[in-house]
């Protein structure tokens, strides 16, 4: 009974790491480091996920906003999004549709950091790990 446990649980492994590799653009995974300010203000109950290629997921902690920022495509809420609270969301395509925010500004995107406009009109600005 041991040895088919064992081989079931790699090959669970194996499995979620193909998964992962296919679909790298399209899950984002909690960066515990990363840092949302909103007009120069520290957000302190607002979670950052980022992808492999460095696009932003913030999301507040109480589930009232999300904001998606993807290279690319315009900075919105994402319209379809499914999540593993606090550890891991996913998109349902590799530039996922999202509703705009209507900011007016440009969006600036670095290894480091993100900064755009949100709907409120206020510069909202991440800093990842």
């Amino acid at each position: 009974m041991g040895w088919l446990v064992k081989r079931l649980l790699v090959v669970g492994i194996v499995l979620l790491v193909v998964l992962a590799v296919v679909y790298r653009q399209r899950l984002f995974v909690r960066d515990p480091l990363g840092k949302v300010e909103r007009d120069g203000v520290r957000l302190e109950n607002a979670r950052v996920f980022i992808n492999y290629s460095n696009d932003v997921l913030v999301e507040d902690t109480g589930g009232e906003w999300r904001y998606l920022v993807q290279r690319g495509g315009e900075p919105g809420t994402p319209k379809k999004l499914g999540c593993v609270r606090g550890v891991v969301c996913w998109t349902e395509a590799d530039l996922a549709p999202v509703l705009p925010l209507g900011g007016h500004g440009e969006v600036v995107m670095t290894n480091k950091e993100v900064s755009f406009v949100n709907s409120a009109g206020t510069g909202m600005r991440v800093e990842l790990r």
